[in-house]
């Protein structure tokens, strides 16, 4: 809907009368271009002979009509008569109009025909549309908007005691003066008869979707002083929720099929506003005609004494009556950037101070100093390779008393396990010296050290070999040559005839163990 109208509006703006164009002789001068509806084009304009700027509003129902040249004409001779019908009730509505002496409405100084069709003179209003107050940030206080509602009650009340319909009051047909007084303007002229003739200009034009009562779509229905009544209610529904409500249309299907009305009552969800007011524009919002408030003034007594407050909904104060609009969309703005700012630097984090944990105080046994000193002595002047350090500290656990594991006080530590371990050592060597001196010093005491140049003297060292010298191997091939000798020589006693008596000697190594050589000697 929302892209057909504005299709809608930019073919309007293509049929829209050139800048500079005058009409009524040289009275009024077009210099711009302000909008188009589907039953109208305005334009901004000079007054000539009063010398202001005023708004000029031409009758052209583009759906019956086209241009030709400055003239509107006909689509077809079909639609000729309705475009003669629609252009005298558009004047008919103008005189009214220009009968209405009120400060909520457009006032209107005079009505012409011209170009085969007719055009009105109207004030031209310096403001916004109340639709750019809706969707402006922060709203407007609910004093203010409650003294925006009974003012505009006033003038339709009057309108309609003139038996005059609105037929499409929305937020964009309402203007806010810089006083913030609201101005009702773009009645709809000529629009009842039109809505009976065409249904296009029903379905794409009359009706607002949201704003407009569910009898606006039916051709052909009555329509009231509660038509408008719905239209204004939905207006303020959109001021307050921030929401469009639901087509009037969809609401009706809804209800008939004994479901929930999508349209969610204002009443008891908006702060700031008492019960009364709210429960005022529900009831205004009825989706049956029978149900709505059925007057103006019926309406406006619900609310005049219904108590509002007068500070915004962002936490601006303000005055509905002493302060113009836009000083109070001003402060309002202020007062919440000055919000947001204070909510900003309170959400910022505050880094903590780093918090130093006081060092524990441990104690430590007074040996570990000792030990460590030892260790590092040792380390730095090392002494003889049999000479170990002393660590006096650690106790013999089989000499001290059982479940210990340090000596008792006064008990000497000079026994540990480094004495023990030197004195074992000492044992198993002089067990092997002993053995060792059995062996010929001539076999034992050298010894060639396979894959090494260095040779081990036993018989200096008086000693057994250190654990990490290589152990000494018999060659097999040296084995094999005194097999064979060996075995030559019993060869040649048996030849002889006489047996020699054979040596034995026993020899112990401690790496190889025991073995036996045997020799024969030939006398």
């Amino acid at each position: 809907m929302a892209k057909r109208k504005s299709a809608k509006a930019a073919s309007l703006a293509d049929e829209a009368l050139p800048i500079g164009t005058t009409l009524l002789g040289d009275q009024f001068t077009i210099t711009g271009f302000l909008g188009a509806g589907g039953f109208g084009i305005s334009y901004r304009a000079k007054d000539n002979v009063l010398g202001r700027t005023i708004v000029i509003k031409e009758c052209f129902p583009c759906d019956i009509c086209t241009r030709k040249g400055k003239s509107a004409v006909a689509r077809s001779n079909a639609m000729a008569e309705l475009m003669h019908l629609t252009v005298e009730k558009f004047m008919s509505e103008a005189r009214n109009l220009a009968k209405l002496r009120h400060p909520n409405i457009v006032g209107v100084h005079r009505a012409f025909e011209e170009n085969e069709t007719a055009y009105m003179a109207l004030d031209l209003i310096e403001g916004c549309e109340l639709y750019e107050v809706i969707k402006s940030s922060p709203p407007l206080s609910p004093a203010r908007i409650k003294s925006i509602l009974i003012q505009l009650l006033d003038a339709i009340e009057k309108i309609h005691e003139m038996g005059i319909l609105h037929r499409d009051i929305s937020p964009d047909n309402i203007l806010i003066e810089e006083s913030g007084t609201p101005v009702l303007i773009d009645f709809g002229a000529a629009r009842a008869d039109a809505h009976r003739h065409t249904r296009a200009l029903s379905a794409f034009q009359v009706v607002k979707d949201g704003y407009s009562p569910q009898e606006f779509y039916v051709d052909g229905s009555k329509q009231m002083p509660s038509s408008d009544l719905y239209s204004l209610g939905a207006t303020f529904y959109h001021l307050l929720s921030g929401k469009i409500p639901a087509y009037s249309q969809t609401r009706l299907m809804e209800i008939a099929g004994r479901r929930s009305d999508p349209c969610e009552p204002l009443a008891g969800r908006i702060e700031g506003y008492d019960e009364t007011f709210l429960q005022a524009i529900d009831e205004a919002m009825e989706v049956h005609p029978d149900d709505r408030l059925q007057s103006a003034a019926k309406w406006r007594s619900l609310i005049s004494d219904a108590k509002v407050d007068s500070v915004a909904h962002s936490g601006s104060e303000t005055s509905s009556v002493e302060i113009p609009l836009d000083l109070e969309l001003s402060l309002s703005r202020l007062v919440k950037e000055t919000n947001d700012e204070v909510r900003k630097t309170t959400r910022l984090a505050v880094e903590p101070e780093p918090v130093v944990a006081p060092p524990e105080d441990v104690t430590k046994p007074a040996w570990i100093d000792d030990f460590n000193q030892q260790l590092q002595e040792s380390v730095e002047n090392p002494g003889p390779a049999e000479t170990e350090p002393e660590v006096p500290h650690l106790a013999d656990p089989i000499l001290d008393a059982p479940g210990c594991c340090y000596a008792p006080e006064g008990k000497s530590l000079s026994t540990n396990w480094v004495d023990r371990a030197l004195k074992k050592q000492e044992r198993v060597r002089q067990e092997r010296a002993s053995r060792l001196e059995i062996l010929d010093p001539e076999i034992v005491g050298q010894t060639l050290l396979p894959d090494s140049e260095e040779t081990l003297d036993y018989r200096k060292e008086g000693a057994f070999p250190p654990e990490n010298a290589a152990r000494p191997r018999i060659q097999p091939f040296g084995v094999l040559v005194a097999l064979l000798l060996c075995f030559g020589l019993l060869t040649l006693l048996n030849a002889v005839g006489k047996p020699v008596p054979q040596q034995e000697q026993t020899v112990v190594t401690p790496e190889y163990g025991k073995f036996e050589m045997r020799g024969s000697i030939i006398r």
